[in-house]
Parts: C-alpha cells; sequence; structure tokens
C-alpha cells in the first residue's frame, strides 16, 4: 500500500481506497493504483506519491497563517490530524476527535507522545514541551479578558511552532519524501481572505471603547 496527494485538498492519503477520508472526493483509479515508478510528469504535485510521515506534516508559515484567520479553529485541527497519527501508530482507543475538541486539556499529553517518538528517533534536542504546554493553555484562556488583553489567545499559536517545528524534523527523518505541507490551496486562500478581514475587523474592535 502506498500513498498520494489528493486532487482537492491536497492531503496524502492511501492508494486503497477509491475517495478521499478528508473531502470525499473520488479519485481517478489511474492515478491511485499507480506506483509511483509510473508518474510521468513529477512536476505536478497532483501526480506525486508521498510517503506518509509520522505525525501531521504543516509548514510553520501556513500553520501561523491559518491560525491567526480562522481565530484559532486550525489549531484544533491540527491537534485532530496529530491525534489520528498517533492513533494509527499503535493507539486504537484514542478519539482524536474529542482529543483535539478539548485540546486544552489534552495539549501536554499530545506533546509528549511527539516527544517520545523523538527521543526514539534519536532527533536530538527537544524544545521544552511541558512549558509550552502551559504557555499554551494560558494563552487560551486569556479569551475571558478583555480588552486588548483578549488578542492574547490568537496568539496561542506561537507556543505550537516550537513543536511543529520539532515535528517536522521527525518526519524528516522518517519519511524524507513526505509531503511538507507548505502550499496553500485554493480553500486555504479563501479562508486567508475572509478571515484575514475578520482578524482585522477583530483587533480594530479590541481597541475600541466600550459604548
Amino acid at each position: 500500500m502506498g500513498f498520494i496527494l489528493c486532487p482537492s485538498c491536497e492531503q496524502s492519503v492511501s492508494d486503497a481506497i477509491d475517495s478521499c477520508p478528508y473531502c470525499g472526493s473520488p479519485f481517478p483509479k489511474l492515478i491511485a493504483a499507480a506506483p509511483a515508478s509510473t508518474v510521468k510528469n513529477p512536476s505536478n504535485l497532483n501526480d506525486v506519491q508521498f510517503a506518509q510521515p509520522p505525525f501531521f506534516a504543516v509548514s510553520l508559515l501556513k500553520l501561523t497563517v491559518l491560525s491567526l484567520v480562522t481565530i484559532g479553529i486550525y489549531e484544533l485541527y491540527w491537534f485532530y490530524r496529530h491525534w489520528m497519527r498517533i492513533r494509527e501508530r499503535g493507539e486504537p482507543n484514542i478519539m482524536p476527535f474529542w482529543r483535539a475538541f478539548f485540546a486544552v486539556i489534552y495539549c501536554y499529553p499530545c506533546f509528549a507522545r511527539i516527544k517520545l517518538a523523538g527521543v526514539r528517533s534519536r532527533i536530538g534536542a527537544a524544545p521544552p514541551f511541558g512549558l509550552l504546554a502551559i504557555c499554551y493553555i494560558l494563552a487560551k484562556l486569556s479569551w475571558k479578558l478583555s480588552g486588548p488583553f483578549l488578542l492574547i489567545s490568537l496568539l496561542a499559536v506561537v507556543f505550537l511552532l516550537p513543536i511543529q517545528s520539532y515535528v517536522n524534523r521527525i518526519n524528516a527523518a522518517d519519511s524524507p519524501e513526505h509531503d511538507p505541507n507548505s502550499r496553500f490551496s485554493r480553500w486555504n486562500w479563501v479562508a486567508v481572505v475572509v478571515g484575514g478581514i475578520c482578524f482585522i475587523l477583530a483587533v480594530i474592535g479590541s481597541f475600541m471603547p466600550n459604548a
């Protein structure tokens, strides 16, 4: 069994299925069944087969931008994808959706599993996972504050960047040919434009005095 890149949502998925489990798009059987050696135009990313990395791959820029413009919703998706990989790696009783939904509670267990994988792979020095978890929790809870302090919760993604940087090192060591997920898809750009406008309005509104 190999992996291919979904032409619609650009997620790495198994080539043994007929449609994408993320967006539901059907796969052309010729592309899904073709081995990597038969790809004629490797410059076309939609035709390239990528290895499945141990954890969710995403560039730091993409993680930052999408987290800000979606007001933190992309962070829940980030946790969900990591918990999905953790479940696939040997913890079938995990419920990724709920662990992502309650990310404030389950962020450190997620970080701890990532750290353990890095130690086993001998990646090298790891970021301070415990401190990052505490800072992330405090930042997310700051949404209860008023005025400009509310913006602290939007910057919680800053504490996920060292984690994802470590993850990217693990993925690169384990699956050098994996898709780094650095490109912005069409839907990503829609989120950037619409969410960016909302983000700017939220920032402006937080500095305006209450009537």
